[in-house]
């Protein structure tokens, strides 16, 4: 009897957990909706508290879910992968299928002896610092901050990115070609104001923070970035082989 009563328990969660994805998949739950409570998903499917604790946490585990304390339960946000398969991170998300964007939000000219150190230029260099905000499927995702030192790229110039929309593309433009990126993956906490209100996050937010820096093909640095990912949005898959 105990035998039955566990595969039959099984199934109905397993039920529940194929209803919500199906849902999910043919769009009549989207990104941010809100799930039934427990008590009308016990009262729906005729099961126990139990059963759909279960069901919840495994679609939860898996990146489907995700659970709000003194909130509820609500479909999760689609993960960009990073499957660091190209330098352009815009181009793997089309791949993804995402409608991409970006707001520019600054380009000025400024010194920075710590970044001009890692550019390989004086640290009096005058360098060129683009800021922008990308976006994916209406909402923001990253903020990115590139320097590239003036005597590569001026501020005249860089403004052509208003225009073209892809900062590589811009660099393009002038013949400027990246070949191989050297990146670093950490967490760090955002506190910059203006940083949060671009991303729309709240102050303190813990984000993906990536340092790249960048060659032509002469392994020749060309640009030094920082980017602060959104942790909902963003992943990184890396494949390895013996």
């Amino acid at each position: 009897m105990s035998g039955d009563a566990s595969r039959g328990q099984v199934a109905k969660y397993v039920r529940i957990e194929s209803d919500i994805l199906s849902a999910i998949k043919e769009g009549r739950l989207r990104p941010g909706d809100k799930l039934p409570g427990q008590s009308e998903m016990k009262r729906r499917y005729g099961v126990s508290a139990i059963t759909v604790r279960k069901a919840f946490a495994d679609l939860i585990n898996d990146g489907y879910l995700v659970g709000v304390k003194g909130s509820g339960t609500y479909v999760a946000k689609r993960q960009m992968i990073r499957a660091l398969t190209s330098i352009s991170f815009s181009e793997e998300l089309r791949e993804q299928g995402y409608d991409l964007g970006m707001v520019v939000d600054s380009i000025v000219s400024e010194s920075n002896a710590a970044v001009s150190r890692r550019l390989g230029v004086d640290e009096r260099s005058v360098l060129t610092r683009v800021a922008r905000t990308r976006i994916a499927n209406g909402e923001p995702v990253a903020y990115h901050v590139s320097y590239v030192p003036e005597s590569l790229l001026s501020v005249e110039r860089a403004g052509a990115l208003y225009e073209i929309g892809s900062f590589y593309k811009t660099l393009a433009r002038y013949d400027i070609y990246p070949r191989w990126v050297n990146e670093n993956y950490t967490v760090r906490v955002v506190e910059d104001a203006h940083i949060c209100a671009a991303l729309n996050v709240a102050p303190g937010y813990p984000s993906f923070f990536v340092r790249r820096t960048t060659f032509d093909e002469d392994n020749n640095v060309i640009e030094y970035a920082e980017s602060y990912f959104n942790k909902d949005w963003y992943s990184v898959t890396v494949n390895i082989r013996a």
